[in-house]
């Protein structure tokens, strides 16, 4: 009978090899690597696991780690009996076959690590859909994709959900700090690709598990702000940028982001060569840099585009996972626009929609990466006699202003007075849970947002307005 007892994958060779090569290896840039790269619940021995976790005790009080060290602080806690002694100590450093491998053997560790949480999983996965618990089947696949997506972090990450020890978390945020000050810059925040709008955001940057709300009435320019975080998400920071648009089918989004990314207003993709006088430049030299920045961003492979009719929530979450499955990671999920996506039934309209924000938050976190929601402006704000956008006028939902981390309204005045500049925009940052708020005077040319000097635009501004109340007192106003 016992011959046909399966045991969990493991490695119990492994496991010693990488305990013994730690205390004849102490302080290696090797031993680095391993203890960033297992926890204790990598180990199948109890017993290891326990001796494991005394050498990172010790590797983060800067302790020498060796036989003598390590078996005096495991007595200290009683615990040097209960793992086979100081005899079954020098044994492992004893039979470990060489400490100049111990990355190859904590590879094994993990890999047979990764199998065990895999099978614990897909026996999650089997009694839920066993479990008679008033789920229906479309619920019971959308709680599979989550645990799939656990799967694929912890694959990524050895990271585990659930509840979590302060040190645990501890040691992750550790290896975090070092990639936010390393060159790479990993684990710090994205950027906009709005050079004015990042410094009001610093330090942090956009931070990851952030909903970033948009918020404008139409033609003020959501769609070009949109597309062009999406564009720096793939091209600055490197992560993929999932543009999920309910307005513009995607070749029309295609257009944008070539134009945007190129300079080039998108005009030229409709204009024949015949047309060609009154075409505003050098038509050929602009149509060839465009077309050579589309196939740039095609090699990029980090750019995907999806215009289904009336998406859900549930479409956009599946579609997220299956990205982040397939890359490791997602930088942004953008969408266009919140009101035309598909809601739940609800009561109300607010309510619904709500559900869906809730969502869009909690895909944030769960992904690691920042969702950028557009929505739609009551038009009662332009019956105000100043028209700059809050988070309250956003429409069909006040539930915005409790999910969103980051909350921006754009504002062009030229949209309400003809004889304004109608390239001059305003970003407000009306809300930010991780620093300052402001205003970022930027400018709208060809499809694109450009950034200006803001010292400068701020005071062409204020003098604007102190001369419109002066002709405005002069004429009796």
């Amino acid at each position: 009978m016992t011959d046909n007892i399966v045991l969990p994958p493991h490695s119990i060779e492994a496991e010693q090899s990488v305990l013994g090569g730690l205390m004849l290896d102490d302080g290696s840039d090797r031993c680095l690597k391993v203890f960033s790269s297992l926890r204790a619940e990598s180990f199948y021995s109890r017993q290891h696991k326990i001796i494991y976790e005394e050498l990172r005790s010790l590797a983060r009080q800067q302790k020498p780690i060796d036989l003598l060290t390590v078996s005096d602080s495991l007595e200290s806690k009683g615990e040097l009996e209960s793992v086979g002694g100081f005899g079954y100590l020098a044994e492992l450093q004893k039979s470990t076959p060489s400490a100049a491998n111990i990355v190859n053997y904590a590879n094994i560790v993990r890999d047979r690590a990764m199998k065990r949480y895999g099978i614990e999983k897909a026996n999650k996965i089997t009694e839920l859909f066993y479990a008679n618990d008033g789920m229906t089947a479309e619920q019971k696949y959308e709680a599979a994709q989550a645990i799939f997506t656990q799967m694929s972090d912890h694959a990524q990450t050895g990271t585990r959900r659930g509840l979590r020890s302060f040190g645990e978390v501890m040691d992750d945020w550790m290896l975090d700090l070092d990639k936010r000050f390393s060159t790479s810059g990993e684990a710090r925040g994205l950027s906009s690709g709005i050079p004015s709008l990042d410094r009001m955001l610093s330090p942090k940057g956009l931070v990851k598990g952030s909903l970033f709300v948009i918020g404008a009435r139409p033609k003020m320019g959501k769609t070009t702000l949109y597309s062009q975080m999406a564009i720096n998400c793939a091209v600055r920071e490197k992560k993929p940028a999932l543009l999920f648009s309910l307005e513009m089918p995607d070749d029309q989004i295609l257009e944008k982001l070539v134009g945007q990314k190129s300079g080039v207003n998108p005009n030229i993709f409709y204009l024949n060569t015949s047309d060609d006088e009154e075409y505003q430049g050098d038509y050929d030299a602009d149509f060839s840099k465009a077309m050579n920045t589309a196939s740039r961003l095609r090699e990029l492979d980090l750019l995907y585009i999806d215009d289904t009719p009336g998406l859900s929530l549930a479409h956009i979450v599946a579609e997220s996972r299956k990205v982040k499955r397939q890359k490791g990671s997602v930088g942004m999920v953008l969408v266009d626009y919140l009101t035309l996506m598909t809601a739940e039934k609800a009561d109300r309209n607010d309510l619904a929609y709500g559900m869906i924000t809730k969502g869009l938050k909690n895909l944030a976190k769960e992904l690691g990466c920042v969702v950028v929601l557009l929505t739609q402006l009551n038009r009662e704000l332009e019956k105000r006699v100043n028209k700059r956008p809050l988070p309250s006028d956003s429409r069909d939902t006040g539930q915005i202003e409790q999910d969103c981390d980051y909350w921006v309204g754009i504002h062009r005045e030229g949209a309400f007075d003809e004889s304004l500049n109608q390239e001059e925009t305003e970003l407000l940052l009306r809300l930010n849970r991780h620093g300052k708020t402001g205003v970022i005077f930027c400018q709208q040319r060809d499809g694109a947002i450009y950034d200006l000097d803001q010292v400068a635009a701020r005071q062409e501004r204020e003098q604007r307005e102190q001369l419109k109340q002066q002709i405005n007192k002069k004429g009796g106003f």
